[in-house]
């Protein structure tokens, strides 16, 4: 069965920068010239239904559902791990805090993953299949272009 991440995301863009027709280019109030989010003020919520439990996650800019530029965050409220999952586009990922790790292929484990720790960066292919383990306390952030979709690869 495939599942999309998709309207569930709605819930969760509050406070975030609006785009232009123009992909990457932020629109701003009259006299605004900078959009913040200190880390200290972020207020997490849970992710949605269909993404696997021991997860919270902030919008930090634009919208994931939107066809423009978008940054969101992912913490790990307790050990995490995402099932095998496509996306449509690629993947830019920032490892924040903690430990985190990622493995390619349906039938891949544990053990085949690359690890990932505070400040290391990379980018999964579209459409590879993949899986993540994130430790409780990790956080990571995801640049990308929406619409931002996750496809869970059929369990049958």
């Amino acid at each position: 069965m495939k599942n999309v991440f998709g309207i569930t995301c709605l819930l969760v863009a509050s406070t975030t920068v609006a785009y232009s027709q123009e992909i990457g280019v932020a629109r701003f109030a009259e006299g605004q010239v900078q959009h913040t989010v200190y880390a200290k003020q972020i207020q997490w919520k849970p992710c949605p239904p269909n993404v696997p439990k021991n997860c919270e996650m902030i919008v930090l800019s634009g919208h994931p559902q939107k066809p423009d530029m978008f940054t969101v965050r992912f913490r790990a409220t307790g050990d995490f791990y995402m099932p095998p999952h496509t996306h449509p586009k690629d993947e830019r990922v920032t490892l924040l805090e903690g430990e985190a790790a990622v493995a390619f292929g349906e039938k891949a484990t544990r053990q085949d993953a690359k690890e990932f720790g505070p400040g290391d960066y990379y980018i999964n292919k579209r459409g590879s299949v993949h899986k993540v383990w994130m430790v409780k306390g990790a956080v990571m952030q995801i640049t990308g272009i929406g619409p931002w979709e996750i496809h869970f690869v059929d369990k049958h």
